[in-house]
């Protein structure tokens, strides 16, 4: 498999997580939102952080990136 093969594969990879993070953190929100009063109080910070951790994938995993990139055409 040449680099661009690899480098290919791996932006796949990353949109299809990408999906997943997002589907997840769909599903984190309604679980929060469904929640009674008192206990969206006491779970609140909790999901706040999975969902903040979620939302920060990449960086968990591959390390920081711009959040503007600026692209060469």
């Amino acid at each position: 498999m040449t680099c661009t093969q690899q480098n290919l594969m791996v932006i796949a990879m990353s949109k299809k997580t990408d999906v997943e993070a997002v589907r997840l953190i769909g599903e984190e929100v309604v679980r929060l939102l469904s929640l009674p009063e008192d206990r969206l109080e006491e779970e609140a910070q909790l999901g706040l952080r999975l969902i903040a951790d979620l939302a920060q994938w990449r960086a968990i995993a591959f390390g920081h990136e711009p959040a503007i990139q600026h692209q060469v055409r």
